[in-house]
């Protein structure tokens, strides 16, 4: 007598996907934050209740007359149209997708080609964005040659991105991971401990971080970094051998290829927005040292941000 066949069971990824999507949304979210929520953007009420610093992004962009967008948006779109220099931030609304997939995934011929095809729109992070928006005022204006003002994109971009790695150590080693497996941030955090050290030890970290990701958008040799690193930030050998191995963890395809071909082809036209946003400011332009391992006086644009950001 032939065995009866077992039906195939559900895929490992779909379970996964499944187990992630039911873990954020059995997170508590509070009515105290409804000005403040996008309902259609995945898990921003739990996000919103879950970190300070996720609020404050928000809260900065919002103050600057910042809007949001709801329209299907890919990554790739997002990449080559969406306007860094303008207040208003495109994202999916795909909330309610991802919901009803978690409940209806059985019933889906192909249910792995429909977590493709949701996550190909819904890989944008917010609160990434939002910074970006609000780094732009921070800082002085830019310079107006080409490399000089690349390094200045590359500062800004390392401070966005470590912005991005102190909302993983906020949200911590349990939950910033799942977070990031759905997109909704960068980078997840919690492995180390120097968020539960005292503010100015955390700063200190913060600071090699920038650091490192400065290093890595430079292109300077990863083997390179660490001493670089220990150079500008000494007597912290521990802290800064933390703050590299998770600063080279920024995607290779980002800072090798992705970030030099949109400066090059994009630089004229961010120069000339960034000139207009700071007609008129007080401040010399910021040119950043032609010798990476002078990076220091920088340090105090950094210190204004995490003070503008509470951290």
């Amino acid at each position: 007598m032939a065995k009866k066949s077992k039906a195939p069971a559900q895929d490992s990824e779909v379970q996964y996907f499944i187990k992630d999507v039911q873990q954020l949304a059995g997170l508590p979210t509070s009515k105290k934050y409804a000005k403040l929520l996008l309902e259609e953007y995945p898990f921003d009420g739990q996000l919103l209740n879950a970190s300070r610093l996720y609020r404050e992004s928000r809260k900065l962009y919002l103050s600057l007359g910042g809007v949001f967008s709801p329209k299907m948006c890919s990554t790739m779109r997002s990449l080559s149209a969406q306007d860094l220099f303008k207040d208003e931030i495109e994202f999916s609304p795909s909330a309610s997708e991802l919901m009803w997939f978690k409940d209806h995934s059985q019933e889906v011929v192909d249910p792995e080609f429909g977590i493709d095809a949701l996550m190909r729109f819904n890989e944008i992070s917010l609160y990434h964005e939002q910074n970006h928006r609000v780094l732009w005022r921070l800082l002085p204006p830019p310079p107006s040659e080409e490399r000089d003002f690349c390094r200045y994109l590359n500062f800004a971009e390392s401070l966005v991105v470590t912005l991005d790695l102190a909302l993983g150590d906020e949200l911590g080693k349990k939950t910033s991971p799942i977070f990031e497996n759905l997109k909704v941030i960068y980078r997840s955090g919690g492995e180390d401990q120097w968020f539960d050290k005292s503010k100015g030890e955390y700063r200190n970290y913060l600071l090699a971080l920038l650091s490192a990701t400065y290093y890595a958008l430079e292109l300077i040799n990863p083997e390179d970094i660490l001493k670089a690193v220990d150079y500008v930030l000494p007597g912290q050998k521990k802290m800064n051998k933390d703050a590299v191995r998770r600063g080279l963890e920024l995607n290779e395809l980002f800072t090798r290829i992705t970030n030099p071909q949109w400066q090059e082809r994009y630089w004229k036209v961010a120069q000339a927005k960034l000139s207009k946003m700071h007609a008129g400011a007080k401040e010399d332009p910021l040119y950043m040292p032609e010798d990476p391992l002078d990076l220091e006086a920088e340090f105090f644009f950094a210190h204004r941000v995490f003070d503008y950001y509470g951290l």
